[in-house]
């Protein structure tokens, strides 16, 4: 039951050439994007619907630009296509210097810690990325650490998978 200023949240899969993948909408935006096979995530439940019409130009919009992500073509949206609400404030401030990463860049955590306003908070940077709730338009894939590839929480084969795409080569 939604607490008194939430909304339900919505779930769908979305079926892919890469598998199928896990959106969550609610009344403010998209809430959640879960890779295929995430190790640490809720898969897409063979009872929610394939997203087809559901949510509207929303839903329409998540599919094209996902198709085309997949495809190695930029697609982004807004920060206000998703809905961050509830979250820590750090976190969201983390999540929206990722947003800023451009496609096929990377940054370091520190450079987000920074850009986030806090430049020692390298660490919490880091969490904040595994915490993320809507991969691959909150490029967690684009953050490495000083020291080399850092880690994803999706597996570093999907990191790999995803900047290749972008056009950027993560060396092992």
């Amino acid at each position: 039951m939604p607490k008194p200023n939430e909304t339900a949240a919505r779930a769908y899969r979305i079926t892919t050439p890469l598998g199928t993948w896990r959106a969550v909408f609610s009344d403010r935006g998209l809430r959640e994007l879960t890779l295929p096979r995430h190790p640490n995530k809720p898969q897409a439940a063979k009872d929610a619907p394939e997203l087809n019409g559901q949510e509207g130009a929303r839903g329409q919009r998540l599919r094209t630009a996902l198709d085309a992500r997949l495809k190695g073509k930029n697609a982004d949206f807004p920060l206000s296509f998703f809905d961050l609400d509830g979250r820590p404030p750090f976190f969201r401030r983390i999540w929206e210097a990722m947003h800023a990463i451009p496609f096929g860049e990377v940054r370091s955590y520190g450079d987000l810690a920074k850009a986030a306003g806090s430049a020692k908070a390298v660490r919490a940077a880091g969490q904040a990325c595994g915490a993320n709730p809507v991969v691959l338009f909150l490029p967690c894939h684009r953050v490495v650490a000083g020291s080399g590839p850092g880690g994803f929480g999706g597996g570093m084969d999907w990191k790999r998978r995803l900047l290749a795409l972008e056009g950027f080569s993560l060396e092992a």
